[in-house]
């Protein structure tokens, strides 16, 4: 394989909502370059970068791929990311390794509502960014209304194209910087006059190129100011740095299903997005690897090795393999590296460059590359591979899943493979989570959301055989008391033999809310013998634990043992416990009145985060959910509401929030504290629990 120096290497992610046409933009790229012979197409499941099972079943981009062209020779790594948002975690994770975004819109949609989400978190990288306006070939295209729909909301955009022709009809472009048409045959051009109808036209979209390119220097604006005008190289130039610089955002047209302008947008590729050798002049920060002392460093080919992984991927044939991009340095197949932790040493193994699932195994890759390396032991998502230097990356933020089931496979025993299965896709895809919660005999899957959810357990099934069962989780009631009672518990039982004999006098009694259980000995005069007296508090606590209203622990109690009795034969540690249990249990079904029992509930501390128009939307819902709005500020577009919400009312309110939103709509939350439910939960709380009772019985 031939190698690459960093300046001539551009590493791109392709980002937009699903429907948008990026991965046939992305299968086109490498057929008008001539690396593939026959262009891919998702509809018919031969694309290059859609080719996992469940892609080529849905026709729908579940996973990042990746595949490498050369244009001008420059190498180009092109990665193909997801769409859809519970698949996102992939986007988080190619924006840590790639220079440059090609953020495409579609021109019969314009800027759509799911494209907000994608751009701002594209923003946040400051990555430098190219804009695509896809399907300009379809019927209802129409660039003028989605270019002012991207001027509306994005700042610094300079569309270097314009169409000649609309939708169906549409045939070539006019390029600004050039000032040159061209109309296509295939993926070739041939260049044209400019049409005489659109003279206007350009010269007024080549004055807001102009404004755009010199904007983004003070000597270009100065040069700009004097004579009016730029030449071709100025434009090219100020682009460059407004692009790199994350001020400036040009706007290119394709088809990709007819491969125009594909040719075009990948020379804009090479020569707007900024190289990998372009980090080589900043410093990049980390820790110092097993601690927590920052670190920067300054990459450099032929520098220390730095690498990150960020994604693992399992497939059938090759078993694990490791996307790695090398920041810095170079690494060959049997060198050792040190793992970000800086004990975990791991040995290079064979290392190959992709064009979807084709590998090429190389013996080398040089910095500023991104490669997959087979067959890393100690190598997870978000590991940092060094020599030369102790350094450990940051970890890469993923969305915090919020969309929980709780799960449990149908087959009896399949437990340990469901586990092992879930283990073994997370280390694809760590964008979930599984909670084992022991208090509640469950165990909870969280994730993005409903799709994600499907998608895991569709491959759980497929990977292990294991067929789950979902249902709505349980939630971590509590109980407790708001009075004071006494109650005594007699346990006394004779079987011909050494019989059982406890009695005990129990008083119980409310605490501050957080304080948990405490036992008190109040015995005087030993009528309970000190060595009962630990089996009265272990009665106690294990029948507090089991609840005693609804089955939820009670909480926030003091028990008292202030009398009792024993026999000197009969008495025993169990029988002891035993009247404690009766003890507890007869004062909550006999002195209700007096002890006032209640049902506590969790409370989350809910922040959404939503477009203006919406908040009627958001607020009304959170009134619906038993919220309390606790505030709400406004972020750029957005306003960010707070509100504290019972965790019983947000079971999939993920899928909900988008739906009235349009996907627009995000929120994290938190545990906040416990409050008493109203009257009619604990009612329902209370009878389904003895309507479970009662069958079980």
């Amino acid at each position: 394989m031939k190698t690459y120096p960093m300046d001539k290497i551009r590493n791109v992610a392709l980002v937009a909502p699903h429907g948008v046409g990026k991965t046939s933009l992305a299968d086109a790229m490498l057929h008008v370059t001539g690396k593939v012979g026959r262009r891919g197409n998702v509809d018919d499941g031969s694309s290059v970068f859609d080719y996992l099972e469940e892609e080529i079943e849905k026709k729908q981009t579940v996973s990042a791929s990746m595949a490498w062209t050369e244009l001008e020779d420059v190498k180009i790594n092109v990665i193909d990311t997801p769409g859809v948002d519970d698949f996102n975690g992939d986007v988080h994770a190619s924006l840590r390794v790639v220079e440059g975004v090609l953020f495409v819109v579609k021109a019969d949609g314009g800027f759509e509502v799911a494209s907000e989400n994608l751009w701002n978190g594209v923003r946040a990288t400051g990555l430098s960014t190219l804009i695509v306006v896809n399907r300009m070939n379809k019927e209802h295209a129409d660039f003028a209304a989605t270019l002012q729909g991207l001027t509306d909301r994005v700042s610094g955009v300079a569309p270097c194209q314009l169409p000649i022709g609309v939708g169906e009809d549409f045939k070539g472009v006019v390029d600004l910087i050039e000032l040159k048409a061209y109309e296509f045959d295939g993926d070739k051009a041939v260049e044209v006059d400019v049409p005489a109808d659109m003279a206007d036209e350009v010269e007024s979209a080549r004055e807001q190129l102009i404004d755009a390119a010199a904007s983004a220097d003070d000597d270009l604006t100065e040069k700009y100011l004097e004579e009016m005008t730029l030449e071709q190289e100025d434009i090219i130039a100020g682009l460059k740095k407004g692009t790199s610089e994350g001020t400036v955002y040009p706007v290119f047209l394709t088809a990709a299903d007819s491969e125009v302008g594909v040719n075009a947008l990948l020379h804009a590729v090479v020569h707007l997005v900024p190289s990998s050798a372009s980090r080589t002049r900043s410093e990049m920060q980390g820790l110092r690897a097993g601690t927590e002392e920052e670190l920067s460093y300054t990459p450099a080919a032929d520098g220390p090795v730095v690498a990150f992984a960020f994604k693992r991927q399992y497939e059938a044939q090759g078993g694990d393999v490791t996307w790695l991009r090398i920041f810095s340095g170079s690494i060959s197949s049997g060198d050792n590296l040190k793992c970000g932790d800086g004990r975990t040493g791991e040995r290079m193994g064979q290392m190959n460059v992709v064009i979807g699932k084709q590998k090429d195994k190389i013996e080398t890759a040089t910095a500023g590359d991104i490669v997959l390396a087979a067959k890393l032991k100690g190598t997870h998502t978000g590991t940092t591979l060094a020599s030369g230097i102790e350094m450990d990356l940051p970890a890469i933020k993923y969305p915090v899943p919020t969309a929980g089931d709780a799960i449990r496979p149908t087959t009896s025993g399949d437990e340990d493979k469901m586990s092992a299965g879930l283990t073994k896709i997370h280390e694809e895809d760590p964008t979930f989570e599984v909670r084992h919660m022991a208090e509640l005999s469950q165990t909870v899957l969280v994730t993005q959301g409903e799709i994600h959810t499907a998608f895991i357990l569709e491959k759980l099934k497929k990977q292990t055989g294991v067929d789950v069962e979902r249902s709505r989780p349980r939630i971590a009631f509590k109980e407790t008391i708001r009075g004071t009672a006494e109650k005594q518990g007699r346990h006394k039982k004779q079987t011909g033999g050494r019989g059982q004999f406890g009695d005990v006098h129990l008083r119980l009694e409310p605490m501050p809310r957080g304080e948990g259980f405490l036992f008190s000995d109040e015995i005087v005069g030993g009528v309970v013998p000190n060595k009962f007296i630990p089996a009265v508090e272990k009665g106690a606590r294990e029948t507090l634990k089991e609840g005693l209203v609804a089955g939820y622990e009670m909480v926030d109690v003091k028990v008292a043992l202030f009398f009792g009795s024993y026999h000197n034969v009969d008495s025993s540690e169990a029988a002891f416990k035993m009247a404690a249990r009766k003890a507890l249990k007869g004062a909550v079904e006999e002195e209700v009145g007096k002890l006032r029992p209640v049902i506590l509930e969790p409370v989350m501390i809910v922040r959404i985060v939503v477009p203006q128009a919406y908040m009627g939307d958001v607020m009304g819902d959170i009134s619906t959910r038993r919220g309390a709005i606790q505030g709400s500020d406004a972020d750029g577009p957005y306003q960010v509401v707070t509100a504290n919400i019972p965790e019983d009312e947000l079971y999939q309110y993920a899928t909900s929030l988008r739906s009235f939103t349009q996907g627009t709509g995000t929120f994290t939350m938190e545990f906040s504290h416990y409050a008493e439910v109203p009257g009619d939960v604990q009612k329902r709380l209370v009878d389904e629990f003895k309507k479970h009772a009662t069958a079980e019985e």
